[in-house]
C-alpha cells in the first residue's frame, strides 16, 4: 500500500457552495451505476467515512485485495483510493457455475470539505477493511474561545 503526500496548490477561491454541487451532480450522473457495474463486471468499494473532532475517518471493504494492490492519495481536500482485484490463474479451470465477485480497476474520490492535514495522514489495512485517518488542519478544528467580562 502507498501513502502519497498532498501537494500544495495556491487556491484563494474556495465556495462551500461547490462541495453541494459536486455532491448533487454525482448523485444524478451516477444513478444506476452499481447496476452498470454488475452487469460489466467491474466493481465499486463499498466506503463509509464519517467525523470527528480532529479527523475524518475512511472505511473501505476491499475483500481479496493485499495491501500492495492499494494506493491511497491526498491532494488538498481531496482523497483518492485505486486499487485492482484480480482472481487467480488457477482458479480459472475449477469450472464455476456462478461467478459473482468482480474483479478489475476501481478508483474512489471524495472531496472533504476543510480539508486535511496531509502530513500526518494515516492509512491501515486489516482483515479486508482499509482504514484511513484524515486529520483535519489546526486552522479548521472546533475550538473552545473564553468570553472575558469587562
Amino acid at each position: 500500500m502507498s501513502v502519497l503526500v498532498p501537494v500544495k496548490r495556491n487556491s484563494t477561491l474556495s465556495w462551500p457552495g461547490f462541495s453541494d454541487l459536486e455532491h448533487q451532480l454525482d448523485r444524478i450522473f451516477n444513478v444506476g451505476t452499481e447496476a452498470a457495474c454488475r452487469a460489466t463486471g467491474a466493481w465499486s468499494p463499498a466506503v463509509d467515512i464519517h467525523e470527528t473532532d480532529e479527523a475524518y475517518i475512511l472505511e473501505a471493504d476491499l475483500p481479496g485485495l493485499c495491501q500492495k494492490d492499494i494506493e491511497v492519495k491526498v491532494i488538498e481536500d481531496r482523497v483518492t483510493i485505486r486499487g485492482t482485484r484480480s482472481h487467480d490463474a488457477a482458479e480459472s479451470e475449477k469450472g464455476y457455475w456462478r461467478r459473482e465477485r468482480s474483479e478489475g480497476a476501481f478508483e474512489r474520490s471524495f472531496r472533504l470539505q476543510g480539508g486535511i492535514d496531509g502530513a500526518r495522514v494515516d492509512a491501515r489495512f486489516e482483515n479486508g477493511v482499509l482504514t484511513v485517518k484524515l486529520p483535519k488542519p489546526e486552522e479548521t478544528k472546533p475550538r473552545q474561545i473564553e468570553v472575558k467580562i469587562s
